[in-house]
């Protein structure tokens, strides 16, 4: 069974959200809102966890890096992702931003469903993760103008602690540790991204007990 027909099944039951979030946000004066749930009036937004499985490196998760232009979370490793147009579901906001920012049509990805939502109060977002598999393109085709680069890990990366760090340089001007991965040349994992990961990484830790 692989981890995505595993996780077709897990995503119906009681998941463990907070307790995934809570290792990755920074303690900082807002970590207890980090882990409360969003306020009236916060903005509806959707990312999609894209997951790719093959035989030669089981799974692994596609990463996008943020451009510098954007007003928010700019040059963050992130998961494609972004507001809720009108009428539209998170799977729906998912779909259509990860089409526009790295050129996943729709027909390449099978949504597996939801994880626990997330607040982020610097954006005053109300995050919906959307869990997926899809299938590896030949090419990625980015969006130049939010995306500057397209890269992937697996899974596997992040069940124990090696790539695991804390750094007082990542939020401006207040030197707390922030918990982060360091699983990229120049940029590190944190934030809403990893707390958003981690719960991912708790499942397939599950996933690899259930199916040694």
């Amino acid at each position: 069974m692989t981890f995505s027909q595993w996780l077709i099944r897990r995503v119906t039951k009681p998941l463990p959200g907070r307790e995934a979030h809570r290792r990755f946000v920074p303690n900082g004066k807002d970590a207890g809102v980090r882990l409360a749930a969003a306020p009236v009036g916060a903005r509806r937004s959707a990312v999609l966890i894209p997951i790719i499985e093959d035989v030669e490196n089981g799974a692994e998760v596609v990463f996008t890096v943020r451009s510098e232009s954007l007003r928010s979370h700019k040059g963050q490793i992130s998961f494609p992702g972004g507001r809720l147009e009108a009428h539209e579901t998170p799977i729906q906001a998912a779909l259509r931003e990860t089409e526009e920012e790295i050129g996943i049509s729709r027909s390449n990805v099978h949504v597996i469903g939801t994880l626990s939502p997330l607040y982020i109060p610097p954006s005053n977002s109300a995050v919906t993760p959307v869990v997926a598999a899809v299938t590896r393109p030949s090419q990625w085709q980015l969006s130049v103008d939010e995306v500057t680069e397209v890269f992937t890990r697996p899974l596997m990366d992040f069940v124990d602690d090696t790539f695991y760090d804390e750094r007082t340089d990542i939020i401006p001007q207040i030197p707390i540790p922030v918990p982060l991965w360091d699983v990229h040349p120049t940029i590190p994992l944190w934030g809403a991204t990893a707390m958003m990961l981690h719960e991912v990484v708790l499942l397939y830790s599950h996933y690899l007990k259930d199916n040694p």
